[in-house]
Formats: structure tokens, sequence, C-alpha cells
């Protein structure tokens, strides 16, 4: 008996698009969350068997001296505002005319690079930016075809540069062959939204009082991930107003305008070449975290603001390609 023929729209060939990568993306972020979950429930283990331990009065005792001497033993911390206005921000117009150049440390991950790459050609097609990809060695079959395709189609520059991985080395590198006015440092899980962005952060990176310039970065639910760096009273850097919404009556004035942070996110970070150079580039010694605070912290140091721009919002897929990694303490 012949078998039943498959109907029209099961004979279609499936369509690689756009439906395809964003679902591995959505694999990739569930594979996370299940990583930090099990790790959770790992350290959830390890406290279970402290509690258990002979040790654990003593230490239940010592928390309970710490907790009746401390209030008499310091002042408590007096909360200041992380974020503050820019009043020059209505001076600097946006600046599709100048040079940029984009470095985007990469290893792997073929489908978030694509959808990166994706959104900078929909959303720069003014500005013409020069994107340099930075390869901390890849080896996936899909990854090493793509990126030969990105070199036969002329479509930007890839930097070899395998080794362990150092994100302030890779960028440095990327840097050092960038031929923009301005250096645009992106993560390959960031997407952009909207064109114009580029431009209102190179007419901000240019004014002589600004150092460095950062975007606000979304969550894929819509929800703030970034809109500048602070320190706690601990001197740890966190990012003030996370998973706020970013529209409605709930949301704060400074995050609706040009406004000044302590640092902002090497995940989207514009420096004026001649500044990076000045300052030495990211400190290599800090190979993971820590670098964009550093640097910003060396521009302020020379009297250069770090500013945020809520024209420039773009949707930031947290560490998934190299995890997530807790803040170091300053």
């Amino acid at each position: 008996m012949p078998f039943p023929q498959r109907s029209e729209r099961a004979q279609r060939p499936r369509r690689h698009g756009q439906p395809t990568e964003v679902a591995t993306l959505v694999h990739l972020l569930n594979e996370r969350y299940r990583q930090e979950f099990d790790r959770a429930e790992r350290l959830a283990a390890e406290l279970r068997d402290i509690r258990h331990s002979r040790l654990w009065p003593f230490f239940a005792w010592l928390r309970r001296l710490r907790a009746r001497f401390q209030p008499s033993l310091q002042p408590p911390p007096v909360p200041e505002e992380p974020f503050g206005p820019f009043p020059e921000a209505g001076t600097a117009p946006p600046r599709p005319d100048l040079p940029c150049s984009i470095v985007i440390p990469i290893r792997d991950q073929a489908a978030l690079l694509r959808t990166c790459l994706r959104s900078l050609r929909r959303t720069t097609l003014v500005e013409q930016p020069e994107i340099i990809l930075v390869d901390n060695g890849s080896t996936c079959r899909d990854t090493l075809r793509f990126l030969a395709r990105w070199r036969e189609r002329g479509r930007g520059l890839v930097l070899s540069r395998p080794g362990p991985f150092n994100f302030s080395w890779l960028c440095n590198e990327g840097a050092r062959i960038a031929t923009g006015e301005v250096l645009l440092f992106l993560n390959n899980d960031v997407t952009a939204l909207k064109p114009g962005w580029l431009a209102a952060m190179a007419g901000l990176a240019t004014l002589p009082t600004v150092g460095a310039v950062g975007a606000t970065l979304l969550y894929p639910n819509g929800t703030l991930q970034h809109a500048g760096l602070a320190r706690d009273h601990s001197g740890r850097w966190h990012h003030p107003f996370r998973f706020a919404l970013t529209s409605g009556a709930g949301t704060a004035s400074i995050l609706r305008q040009v406004h000044t942070a302590a640092a902002a996110t090497g995940a989207c970070l514009m420096v004026e070449k001649r500044r990076f150079a000045e300052v030495g580039g990211f400190d290599e010694q800090l190979p993971v975290t820590g670098n964009d605070a550093d640097l910003c912290l060396r521009l302020a140091a020379k009297g250069l603001a770090t500013v945020v721009t809520p024209a420039a919002r773009l949707v930031h897929f947290e560490s998934l390609t190299r995890g997530f990694t807790c803040e170091a303490a300053a």
C-alpha cells in the first residue's frame, strides 16, 4: 500500500531565518538558566551540610554577636543617587558622519553572532561602521563557515586571536587595527533595535568633557538590564534600577535623559580612539570582569565623564557567551 502523501505545508522546505535563530537564542537562555539553577541547588546542599556540622552553633553565635554590636561600630551608609543629569547633552547632535569602528570579541556561538551582525546592518545603514570580529579560537564548524563567508563578502575584518579568554586583550587587539575615530566595544550577545543609536553615541563621545558613552541595555522581556554602573557601600559594582520597567509612570525620570554614571558596561561601550590610547586601553590584568569600570575610572581621573544615553537602546542576552560571574569588589 502506498504511503500517504504529505500535505502541501509539510512538503515545503524549511526556511532558515530569524525564527530558527530566535529559537536557538531561547535554547541558549534556557540552558544558562538551567545551569544557574543547578549551581544554586549545589550551593543549597553545601549550606545544609554546613548547618548540620558541629561548628554551626559557633558560627551562629558569632553572627548574633556581630549583629548586636555592628550598629554601634559604624554608622549606616548614606544612600547616594547613582546617576546624575548631564546638562551638556543638548550640545551633542548625532554624528552619523563620524568614522566608527565596532570591535566584537567572539568565540563560536554562530547564532548569536548572526543575530548581532544582522541587527547592526539593519540599524547602521547611514553610519556604515567598520566591523572588526576578534576571534578567540572558534572551533565550531558553523562559526568557521560563517567567518569564511564574512571575509569573502567583505563585510568586515576578522582578527584571529586564540588563547585563554581575556576580554581586555581581545578588545585592545581589535582597537589597534581599527581605523575609526571612535571605538565601540560590543558583545556578540547584544542586538540593536532601531536606527540612530550609533550616531547618538558618537555625538556624545566627541564632547570634550566625555570619556566613555554607555547604552541603555534591556533584557529580552523588555525590562532594564543596564543604564550605568554604581558602587554600593561595600565597594561592589552593581546595576541600579535593574529589572525595572523602561516605560510608564514608575520609570525613574533620570533614565529618560542622558545621564552620568560612575561607569558603564563593556557590553556596549564607546570611547574616542585617542582617549582610549591616552589611558592605555583596557587593563589586560583584568581579563573578565572589572575592566570596563576600570577604564571609566581612569578616564574620570582625567576629568572625563561617563555618560549613558537612552537614545541607544539594545537588547542584551546577558553573559550567554562566557557565563555568569560575580562582580569584583573594587
